[in-house]
């Protein structure tokens, strides 16, 4: 009896699953070196420049207050600076420090690629090429849909 093609539903449910726990394990090694993901996604934004603080929470697509905690903390370890707009004296802008660019070098060098070698060292590099385009695809086609659901092609 042939294999049933899985809804959509299935397939959403199937790689929110995925990527939940490829989110949780990567975290886990991440902040056993001493960054969470979540901070580690912030100096990676700042790597080009200082950006205002709505900057980087677009980029990050997330709320500002989330980046205002995540830059708290990132700020008490001494790996972000808060410095005045010069064009705009209402706003933020955040700055990597020297101590930052080496923090986050040292993670990527050491624990995110462990944590995703995990999650992808199952797949042979036949499907590593082929998830890829599947991802791309996806990503692709989410660009290309409105908030409404409806393709804007």
């Amino acid at each position: 009896m042939a294999e049933q093609e899985p809804s959509s539903e299935e397939l959403a449910e199937r790689f929110f699953s995925v990527a939940h726990a490829a989110r949780h394990q990567t975290n886990a090694h991440m902040s056993a070196a001493g960054l969470s993901l979540a901070r580690f996604r912030v100096l990676k934004v700042l790597r080009s420049g200082p950006l205002r603080m709505n900057e980087v929470s677009s980029l990050l697509g997330v709320a500002p207050r989330s980046v205002t905690t995540m830059v708290d903390m990132l700020e008490r370890e001494g790996y972000v600076n808060r410095l005045p707009d010069p064009s705009d004296r209402r706003a933020t802008r955040l700055e990597m420090t020297a101590e930052g660019r080496h923090q986050l070098a040292r993670i990527r060098a050491a624990r995110h690629h462990a944590g995703a070698a995990e999650v992808f060292n199952v797949l042979t590099a036949g499907e590593r090429r082929d998830l890829a385009q599947v991802l791309d695809r996806l990503s692709d086609a989410m660009k290309t849909t409105d908030r409404g659901g409806r393709s804007g092609r």
